[in-house]
């Protein structure tokens, strides 16, 4: 009876399971859990970290997270040029453009000849961006304290300590420094 079956069946319609039973077989095979990746997890709560901080931000400081971007860059390091801090920013020198000449525009910084190279400018904070920090802070501790609530900080503290684990992974790897620098523990800036 099975060769009955065999020898009716067309060479085309064998072709066409054969090639379901591939793709269903690659389809399974490609399929990925996103739920238990580290990379696709870390993004989504970045991103939702981004988000809010960009709205509690203009809401209650009135500037975006690309000038918050900005300010912390500047505080870190007063004076880079406008380049650098696209570098530490992760972002393109053009796409940085707007936000620098906005920030300049509203008094929140200012651009210096550099002293030894005059086609350069040295970007700085003014008073007013100062005026502006203890804000920002404020919304970037609301956000952290609200999304680690009931977590221990043991649980924190190791997390933290797995995701340096995981940039230093990647960038010795791939044989690149990491996208963006984890600030180190305070038991290590001693």
């Amino acid at each position: 009876m099975l060769d009955d079956i065999k020898r009716s069946i067309t060479y085309s319609t064998r072709l066409k399971i054969v090639r379901y039973l591939i793709i269903s077989y690659l389809s399974y095979m490609v399929k990925y859990d996103f739920e238990t990746s580290v990379g696709f997890v870390v993004n989504s709560t970045a991103k939702a970290f981004q988000k809010i901080l960009d709205i509690e931000l203009r809401k209650n400081v009135g500037v975006t997270i690309s000038q918050w971007r900005v300010v912390v860059t500047l505080i870190q390091h007063p004076g880079l040029t406008q380049k650098e801090i696209a570098d530490k920013v992760s972002v393109e020198g053009a796409t940085l453009v707007p936000v620098i000449d906005k920030m300049e525009k509203e008094g929140l910084l200012k651009r210096k000849p550099d002293s030894k190279d005059r086609r350069v400018n040295r970007i700085y904070l003014t008073p007013k961006a100062d005026s502006l920090w203890n804000s920002m802070l404020e919304c970037a501790i609301h956000i952290r304290k609200t999304s680690t609530k009931g977590i221990p900080e043991s649980d924190l503290a190791t997390t933290l300590e797995t995701l340096r684990k995981i940039s230093k992974n990647l960038s010795d790897y791939f044989e690149v420094d990491a996208v963006v620098s984890l600030p180190r523990k305070k038991s290590e800036m001693k």
